[in-house]
């Protein structure tokens, strides 16, 4: 059974856990969850609640998000009505409860993905950069994607963080990668340990960590990189690449 950290919401008797790695809402409900009109009110009530606490980015929850949007709503609404059973478990008292899952992410995500913040694409500065200093070297050995560790910086996981410079210069931004690969593939993961990161089949044999200076931003959803790291990936057409294609794990606290 999967580990659930970070959000933990207790709403009129029903607890809903995140876990991040899978960008996925578990929680425990009645085996008739369908037949069970009054759970199913303080379940929705819940999510709500949850939805609210999860930034989409910086300035904006997904909760706000979703009520803005009918076919965000529609989602929700959808999956609480059949989430996925992933498990069961019996109590002593003979109670039979299953487990649920559902997922945060969903076809809706294409018009709640923000539009560029910078006029300048990562596929413009792409083409702008400098070659990468190691590319006529035969012992050079290209990235394959990024790890970007937060852990003690108060980073607060969301949809679509940001990678900033210390200036507040936007690095990544979700309104600046290619849009099929970013519903294809996600924008970003997440992982609780450099070794669940090594895992992201995205990343690669060879990707580059960073360590992330600072959280920034309303909800503490972007990641501030230090000036150096920022010009190590804007200076190279591969990182530039890589960024694009949504190269990216992002280790995360335990909460």
């Amino acid at each position: 059974m999967v580990q659930f950290v970070l959000a933990v919401l207790l709403m009129t008797g029903v607890e809903l856990e995140v876990d991040w790695s899978e960008l996925s809402v578990h929680f425990y409900g009645p085996v008739d969850l369908a037949g069970d009109t009054l759970y199913k009110g303080e379940l929705k009530a819940s999510l709500d609640s949850l939805l609210a606490t999860i930034p989409l980015y910086a300035e904006l929850s997904l909760g706000d998000a979703v009520a803005r949007s009918q076919d965000a709503q529609n989602y929700f609404q959808t999956v609480l009505s059949y989430p996925q059973v992933v498990s069961t478990r019996y109590s002593t008292a003979g109670e039979v409860q299953n487990e649920y899952v559902i997922s945060l992410v969903g076809p809706f995500l294409d018009e709640l993905i923000p539009r560029l913040t910078q006029p300048a694409s990562l596929h413009e500065q792409e083409s702008d950069a400098s070659a990468d200093a190691g590319e006529n070297n035969l012992s050079f050995i290209p990235s394959t994607g990024f790890i970007i560790d937060t852990r003690g910086t108060g980073f607060q996981p969301g949809i679509f963080p940001r990678f900033l410079d210390p200036q507040g210069n936007v690095i990544l931004d979700a309104g600046n990668v290619d849009r099929n690969v970013l519903l294809e593939r996600g924008y970003v993961h997440y992982a609780y340990s450099p070794r669940a990161a090594l895992q992201t089949r995205e990343l690669g044999l060879n990707p580059l960590r960073l360590i992330a200076e600072r959280a920034a931003g309303r909800d503490r959803c972007d990641i501030v990189l230090s000036d150096a790291d920022a010009e190590r990936i804007l200076s190279s057409p591969l990182n530039l690449r890589l960024l694009s294609e949504c190269r990216v794990t992002i280790i995360i606290d335990r909460q």
